[in-house]
């Protein structure tokens, strides 16, 4: 009789703990992309092997014509490497892509902003 009050116990706690009804976090997600100019307007060194960069945008400001300037680090989450830098010929005044990515459905980042160091 004990065994058998165990196993329903076991049992009913696992009924409890898979309750997945309602909205589950995650993916997958899909998103519209926009693509912008981003202007490199300076390579800074963190390190001898690493670097951040600045660009300059315009895309998502609320008044035309003005720009803003962003951290390749603080968008990305990384460092560009100096081996990157050297091999794709990275450098100040080149024109990369600002990528805005909307969510369209899912329910995972609703806005990401990123620089992919591509030709614009």
């Amino acid at each position: 009789m004990k065994n058998i009050s165990l196993l329903l116990l076991i049992m009913l706690l696992q009924l409890a703990c898979n309750n997945t009804t309602g909205n589950v976090d995650g993916g997958p997600c899909t998103y519209k992309e926009d693509t912008h100019p981003a202007r490199l307007i300076k390579l800074e060194t963190n390190d001898s092997l690493v670097y951040d960069a600045l660009f300059e945008i315009e895309a998502g400001l609320q008044s035309a014509g003005k720009k803003d300037t962003v951290s390749f680090n603080r968008l990305n989450n990384r460092y560009i490497e100096k081996t990157q830098i050297e091999n794709d010929s990275i450098a100040e005044g080149k024109v990369y892509k600002y990528i805005i990515q909307t969510i369209t459905s899912g329910s995972c980042n609703p806005d990401i902003r990123i620089i992919r160091l591509e030709k614009y």
